[in-house]
């Protein structure tokens, strides 16, 4: 019985497996949809400040509009140099190079972590054509469309497909847009170390970017180039020629100023019903932004000794709620302290910052600013047991006029107001005010709301301030 049981299994397992692999075979089989190699044409994007200066252009959205390699003609030494840094086993694989993944998957297993990939060229167009999520079922998906796109497409086909695609830094798509922009030059006057640079940014572009990162720029150039003498391309005289030669490379000719702010409004456009727009005018004044950020980068230099290493600031208009300045750090690029964090957006601890809207709901309900407030020790029960509020300058000053409290900042009276008109409706004005981030119950923050144990945003607070200045509205 259990002979004939695992028999059965074995059977049906061996069924599976066989519609697994004729499915996959007709998948492969079925014609390309007519609509899959299309470009649609995207017009570039320009954010500009109040005054019309441009902040930021952007090429691409999305798919990208990318421009073509003229009459569909692929430059040898661009082939050759794709070919050496991305898939040096193209000509001959159906799409998937087994090879790679076998030695991949042996590199992965004894560092107990992804270290090596094994995408193909043919790979790399599916994920453009059709995104999957980066998962093994997403890999699985990928690795069949490349298959499929072999088994329609030559192989000159699928190179210049993937080569008019190729993401290569900067908004810019495809080798010839990519040799205008950084060389202003063709494709096909490229130099072997030209397009060596290109090939070895395709895998991370803004690792490789020339501008900002020449030295990682030029490492992957000699990666490239390497690679091209073990591939029989170039010899080694070649190569040290083609290092040795001067690249040229032509000064970045579009803006990025205000970074964190259009970075912002880029991820919202269809949101905010701008996907298709080719212009958008934002409110920043210009001459208040660049004083914003000269502010901030002193700041932050006369705080180093403080290890205070980061800063933001937002500018609003408290009459018309403009954005006049937006600095979400002191430098977008700056990767090694987290630049492209914005911190006008990101949670941080308000500290005091929240205390006078507990004061002014008190001032609603009778308390004034002569009002005499016990600046004294206290203990205050909480779930997580006494809470005993201190000032920051660790002392008790005695009765203190309610102005005068909130004019010093202390703590104690600020936590003896919102105990006595209760977390519930100190929380309830936060929320009223703007403040959406702070999504807990009452019970969870306690009296220490006021203190600003909650996370909230810089935008969050600007805002509220505005209402401040408006007389509450």
């Amino acid at each position: 019985m259990k002979h004939l049981t695992l028999r059965g299994a074995v059977r049906a397992v061996a069924v599976v497996a066989a519609l697994v692999v004729v499915g996959c075979a007709g998948f492969i089989a079925w014609p390309l949809p007519g609509t899959l190699l299309s470009r649609e044409a995207v017009s570039s994007l320009v954010l500009t400040d109040r005054t019309g200066h441009a902040l930021r252009e952007v090429l691409s959205r999305e798919d990208g509009r990318s421009v073509g390699l003229p009459g569909g003609r692929i430059p040898p030494k661009v082939r050759q140099a794709f070919i050496a840094a991305e898939d040096q086993r193209f000509t001959w694989h159906p799409g998937v190079d087994v090879v790679a993944v076998a030695r991949a998957a042996r590199d992965n297993v004894s560092a107990g972590r992804i270290v090596s990939g094994a995408s193909t060229i043919p790979q790399q167009l599916a994920r453009r054509l059709v995104p999957r999520e980066r998962s093994w079922w997403g890999k699985a998906g990928e690795a069949l469309w490349a298959l499929r796109l072999t088994a329609h497409l030559s192989k000159d086909q699928v190179m210049l497909e993937y080569l008019d695609r190729v993401p290569l830094g900067n908004s810019t798509f495809g080798v010839e847009a990519a040799a205008r922009r950084y060389f202003g030059r063709p494709a096909e006057r490229l130099s072997e170390g030209q397009a060596a640079l290109l090939a070895g940014m395709a895998r991370s572009p803004a690792r490789r970017d020339p501008y900002r990162r020449p030295e990682m720029a030029l490492a992957g150039m000699r990666d490239v180039l390497s690679r091209m003498v073990e591939e029989g391309f170039l010899t080694k005289e070649e190569a040290r020629l083609a290092e040795e030669t001067p690249l040229d490379l032509v000064p970045p000719e579009r803006v990025f100023e205000v970074p964190h702010l259009t970075t912002a409004l880029l991820q919202r456009l269809p949101e905010l019903g701008l996907d298709r727009a080719s212009r958008i005018e934002t409110t920043i004044d210009p001459a208040l932004q660049a004083s914003v950020e000269k502010a901030i980068a002193e700041e932050l230099r006369g705080l180093a000794h403080r290890r205070v290493g980061e800063a933001a600031a937002i500018v609003l208009d408290n009459a018309t709620g403009e954005v006049l300045a937006y600095v979400g750090s002191s430098d977008f690029l700056d990767e090694a302290k987290g630049g492209q964090n914005d911190g006008v957006r990101s949670l941080r601890q308000p500290g005091s910052a929240l205390k006078p809207f507990a004061y002014g709901l008190a001032l609603s309900k009778g308390f004034t600013p002569s009002s005499v407030l016990a600046d004294v020790e206290v203990h205050l029960a909480t779930p997580g047991g006494a809470y005993v509020p201190k000032n920051y300058d660790r002392r008790v000053h005695g009765p203190v006029r309610l102005r005068a409290a909130l004019a010093s900042s202390y703590n104690i009276p600020a936590v003896r107001v919102a105990d006595a008109l209760g977390p519930e409706q100190v929380l309830r004005v936060l929320r009223e005010a703007g403040f959406q981030s702070l999504k807990e119950s009452a019970s969870h923050y306690g009296v220490g709301i006021v203190l600003g144990n909650g996370d909230v945003t810089l935008r969050e607070l600007a805002r509220a301030y505005r209402g401040l200045a408006r007389g509450g509205v």
